[in-house]
């Protein structure tokens, strides 16, 4: 959670997302108010087709932006620094050179599963994004009190063990639950088989706390066999009461909770729980500093495959 200073909130200003918008930003301020974040950038962009936005079009879209934020940010301390911006084009091409232009840590959005449009949006964001996202579906309650975090035992998965208990110690929590799904690939087992490789993944689980600071938090895990992580990772968010999973976007290993791109996908799409998708340390950075510096944009002789 130390990484997370710079914020950027991805804003929709439309009627349809009106709510939604007062949602995301009352749980932006949550956030915030947890006392890591130094700065929040506030992004909308209007779509294209309409002509060239001028500065009279432009100023009174901030000065709305920036009286919406303001009612959700009242007890926000005012050494939060925020900025307000309005870009025309592409929302997702305009969202990724802002997060890798200014260093953004991490991007909130407010999530409508019901609107292939901002589904769409929303997935490509969360796929190509240098930093990590935090998705907030409509109805989300502002608050952190139970938090999920399925592993695979790789280091983007110990990554995502790291943010979760520094959020569980901003915010008060005494623990955190670990999801381990695995998949067994026995085709038949004996009575007595499901209990050894129980033992088998709780001992895997020890060794992989061993190297990471818990930060006086307890972290409770729970193990369930499975043949689809997705389903595994929203059916748990349920059972667990949790508001909040944490999961990384990239691992690998010889369980069934392998946390690519594919189950970070399905999670998204099938969870009504605000997901927090990690991005390992220095993930897609290089490929992005290089796509945004304006050095490499200016140079006429480059190709791509």
């Amino acid at each position: 959670m130390h990484r997370f200073r710079h914020l950027m909130v991805g804003l929709a200003r439309t009627k349809a997302n009106w709510e939604s918008d007062a949602e995301l930003l009352r749980y932006v301020a949550m956030v915030a108010r947890l006392g890591t974040a130094t700065k929040v950038r506030f992004v909308h962009c209007v779509p294209g087709g309409q002509g060239d936005l001028s500065t009279g079009d432009i100023e009174p879209i901030m000065a709305d932006m920036k009286a919406q934020v303001e009612r959700s940010f009242l007890n926000v301390p005012e050494t939060v620094e925020r900025e307000y911006i309005v870009h025309q084009g592409p929302p997702v091409d305009h969202l990724l050179h802002e997060a890798a232009e200014h260093e953004i840590e991490l991007l909130f959005l407010g999530h409508r599963r019901v609107h292939k449009a901002r589904w769409a949006l929303t997935r490509r964001v969360v796929m190509k994004s240098p930093c990590s996202v935090w998705l907030v579906p409509d109805g989300s309650a502002a608050l952190l009190q139970r938090i999920l975090v399925p592993i695979d035992f790789s280091e983007p998965s110990a990554d995502a063990i790291r943010v979760a208990v520094s959020l569980a110690r901003l915010s008060g929590i005494p623990e955190c639950t670990a999801l381990h799904a695995y998949f067994n690939p026995a085709v038949s087992t004996y009575d007595e088989y499901d209990s050894v490789l129980l033992g088998k993944e709780q001992r895997a689980f020890e060794k992989f706390m061993e190297k990471i600071d818990s930060q006086g938090i307890f972290v409770h895990p729970i193990f369930e066999e499975c043949v689809d992580a997705s389903h595994s990772i929203v059916r748990a968010a349920k059972a667990q009461d949790s508001d909040l999973i944490v999961m990384a976007t990239k691992g690998r290993s010889r369980a069934a909770a392998v946390l690519l791109g594919s189950v970070t996908e399905a999670a998204i799409l099938a969870t009504t729980t605000p997901l927090l998708a990690v991005k390992h340390f220095g993930s897609h950075m290089r490929l992005l500093e290089a796509l945004f510096d304006r050095r490499f944009r200016k140079r006429s002789d480059l190709r791509t495959d």
